[in-house]
Formats: structure tokens, C-alpha cells, sequence
């Protein structure tokens, strides 16, 4: 993005306060953080100056992308899988206030973002960790896509360490016996998250972004554990659902 769409894009959203921010960014590398409260939620939503943070708050909190269109559907426990700065937890904080979310987030700036982000809402815990298909540790780096220099991807190899965990140790430890929603973003690592998929028999709706571009076979690997879900794709985003409000909404 040119520096102009950039200050227009900020202006856009946040008007002279989102011009000022990012001018003195570029200008001084000050302020770092922009705050923004709009109706659709019940708490500032904190956003990083010159990151995917601000545009994740369009696509997700403004134009609400991760909408499931299920209208009877009324979860208890969510799960967000790679919840980066909180923008898809905090969607759905707010979507269903009566649900009890566990949010995971490997990067640690990102996990900073998310604690922030969330900690006016004592149905969220956040979890610093990636999901794995094994437990104990893994390299953690940037996915090297140009068009994304905020994600990253969890390997095997030299690097710097973070959390590894199964779904399955996930589940035991934050106390969840099944779940009703799974967003899941994790650069690829569906391949690892989903090789011992016995979990997804408690799971009713599955939101997720699949990464085979970074890793073949996340397609694959998700379809293979979903089987008998209803499934639809929506912009970057494919949905699997076992319940039957899907009918509709996937037709």
C-alpha cells in the first residue's frame, strides 16, 4: 500500500485523529497505538500503528467477515486458533456474549496485542501457544509472503521458540469438552493441527482460513476431519458446519 492510500485508509477510519496518528508514525514513529470504539462493541479495540492490525479491525470488527450467517445458532465455548491481535476473538466476545472463548496466539507481540485487546471481557482466556500435533516446542518465523509481512508460521528447524500444543492438551487444559465454534488461522500449521482429528467429533462449526499456498494439503487435511460437515466458502474464508442451519446458508 502507497504512503497516500496508507493516510487515506487511516483517515478513512478513524478521521482526523486516524490522519494525525499516521503522520506522526511515519513522521516521528509515534504513537504506536490508535484506539477506536465503534457501536458494535462494548470496549476500545486497540490497534497498532502501520500493522495488519488495522486492517484485520475492517475486515473482521467493521465488515464483519467472520459472520456465520447461522441465525439460530448460539454458541457456549469457542475456540480462536492464531487470534493475533484478538480482532476475530473480540468479534465474537461481542456476537455471542454468553460464550466462553479461549483464544491462542503464538507470536508474542501479537500475544501482547490480544491480552491488551481483551482483557475488559472475563469470558476470554488467552493462551500463548501454537497448536501443534505434538507437545513441547516449536520455531516460530514469518511466512516470507509479501503481501503479509504481520503473519507467521510455525516449523520444525532452527529459530525462535514458542509453545507447542495438541488440540487434545488444549481442550484439557482449559477445561473444554467439546467445541461449538473453531475459528482457525495458522498459517499452515492445519496440516499439524488436525493429523489426530478424534477432537472434531465435539465440534459443530469450523471457520477457517486454509494456507495451502504456504503448505499443501491443509485443504485436505481439514476436509478428511470434517467429513459430514456442510461446507461454503465466503471471500478468503471456508466454513464447515454439522448443524442444520448450514442447509441454507451453504446453498
Amino acid at each position: 500500500m502507497g504512503i497516500s492510500a496508507g493516510v487515506q485508509g487511516y483517515y478513512q477510519l478513524f478521521g482526523i485523529r486516524g490522519l494525525f496518528a499516521i503522520s506522526s508514525f511515519r513522521l516521528f514513529g509515534a504513537p504506536k497505538e490508535i484506539s477506536a470504539k465503534p457501536s458494535v462493541v462494548k470496549h476500545p479495540v486497540h490497534l497498532r500503528v502501520r500493522t495488519s492490525d488495522v486492517s484485520l479491525y475492517k475486515d473482521i470488527i467493521l465488515r464483519k467477515e467472520y459472520e456465520l450467517g447461522l441465525p439460530n445458532f448460539s454458541p457456549r465455548t469457542i475456540v480462536d486458533a492464531g487470534a493475533n491481535s484478538g480482532m476475530a476473538t473480540l468479534y465474537y466476545a461481542n456476537r455471542y456474549p454468553n460464550a466462553r472463548i479461549v483464544a491462542v496466539e503464538p507470536e508474542p507481540s501479537n500475544y501482547a496485542a490480544l491480552v491488551k485487546n481483551v482483557s475488559s471481557y472475563p469470558n476470554v482466556f488467552p493462551i500463548h501457544a501454537a497448536l501443534w500435533n505434538r507437545d513441547g516446542q516449536i520455531s516460530l518465523g514469518p511466512t516470507g509472503l509479501d503481501d503479509d509481512k504481520w503473519a507467521f508460521k510455525t516449523f520444525e528447524g532452527n529459530g525462535p521458540k514458542v509453545r507447542s500444543i495438541t488440540m487434545q492438551t488444549l481442550m484439557s487444559e482449559a477445561n473444554i469438552e467439546s467445541i461449538d465454534l473453531l475459528k482457525m488461522d495458522v498459517e499452515g500449521a492445519e496440516v499439524e493441527a488436525f493429523e489426530e482429528s478424534s477432537w472434531t467429533s465435539g465440534v459443530q462449526v469450523i471457520v477457517i482460513e486454509l494456507h495451502d499456498h504456504i503448505k499443501p494439503g491443509c485443504r485436505a487435511a481439514v476436509s478428511a476431519a470434517a467429513k459430514g460437515f456442510r461446507q461454503w466458502e465466503r471471500g478468503e474464508m471456508t466454513f464447515f458446519a454439522r448443524i442444520a442451519d448450514a442447509t441454507a446458508v451453504a446453498s
